[in-house]
């Protein structure tokens, strides 16, 4: 009886796992250029690329301010 349980659950996991996967990139998804000019595939991708330009903007502020200071020393 354990094991029919397990079954259940094992499934259960799979099919919800399934359904994550096609929600975050669809089956018929095809993949995109991003305005850097690099090749999106999914979601997760196209995440990481915002998070990279958002670095590279948190750099040049702090750039920015080290300047500032610089100029009023």
């Amino acid at each position: 009886m354990d094991g029919d349980f397990d079954s259940e659950i094992a499934i259960a996991v799979a099919d919800g796992l399934t359904k994550l996967a096609r929600a975050i990139t669809p089956l018929s998804a095809l993949a995109g250029t991003d305005a850097a000019g690099g090749r999106v595939e999914s979601l997760t991708e196209a995440i990481m690329g915002v998070t990279a330009g958002l670095v590279q903007i948190a750099d040049a502020i702090g750039d920015l301010a080290e300047a500032v200071r610089e100029r009023d020393a």
